[in-house]
């Protein structure tokens, strides 16, 4: 199945569906494996990045927050900041992934080229596809595309320059994944991501388990969180 059959089925699913509220427990839908693959991207990998939020997430939560603020968003722009979707992106997140994705030179599929002006009709267009599970999936795998080009062993001639996040244990390449997803990372050039900086961020104890969390809840440590996950379905 290639990048044009997913975006044909991700369309008909966004259009022509209702959004669920409880999704499976266990793993990730099938059809979300299925555009990690297509998009190459190791689809237990992608999973096991987004666990955490995929499991705390409540559509119906979701719906009220995003139904209170996504307007304030579509005229205000990106200064306006608010978590959306299964895996709870945030629209700041979601326009610096478009912008690196455009300026890498693989957004060759039409339906991966995207408006990056700063104006309400770009804007509306971003927010319709982060309220789609489907187009979060998409998002998911172009992070990850450009992480492992960004802290890869390779520069952009192909020339090895560093033992790159793809070198490492696959359960270390989603600890310091999860880590960049949920702590927000640069995209360098090809190779010369600095994983020491992401795995000062693998550490971090902020994460909430909680729908409706406290200051006196207990935090957890996102990356830790993910990495447990890939463990448990690798085995």
């Amino acid at each position: 199945m290639n990048e044009m059959s997913i975006f044909r089925k991700i369309l008909v699913f966004c259009f022509l569906t209702l959004p669920l509220a409880v999704y499976a427990a266990d793993r990730a839908p099938v059809k979300w494996q299925e555009i990690w693959q297509a998009m190459g991207v190791n689809p237990v990998i992608a999973e096991s990045v987004v666990w955490p939020e995929y499991m705390m997430y409540s559509y119906w939560q979701d719906w009220l927050e995003t139904s209170a603020v996504s307007s304030t968003y579509v005229t205000s722009g990106s200064g306006f900041d608010f978590s959306i979707g299964v895996f709870q992106m945030k629209p700041s997140f979601v326009e610096k992934l478009e912008h690196a994705w455009m300026q890498s030179g693989l957004a060759q599929v039409p339906e991966l080229q995207f408006d990056i002006s700063d104006n309400r009709s770009a804007r509306e267009a971003r927010l319709s596809r982060m309220q789609c599970a489907d187009w979060q999936a998409v998002y998911l795998a172009l992070f990850l595309r450009l992480l492992y080009i960004s802290y890869g062993s390779f520069d952009s001639t192909g020339a090895k320059i560093q033992e790159g996040i793809d070198t490492l244990p696959v359960s270390e390449q989603v600890r310091l994944a999860a880590a960049a997803y949920n702590s927000g990372c640069l995209w360098p050039s090809a190779g010369l991501g600095d994983l020491e900086s992401l795995r000062s961020k693998a550490s971090w104890t902020g994460f909430p388990r909680s729908l409706l969390p406290s200051p006196s809840a207990r935090k957890y440590c996102y990356a830790s969180l993910a990495r447990e996950h890939y463990l448990e379905v690798s085995e």
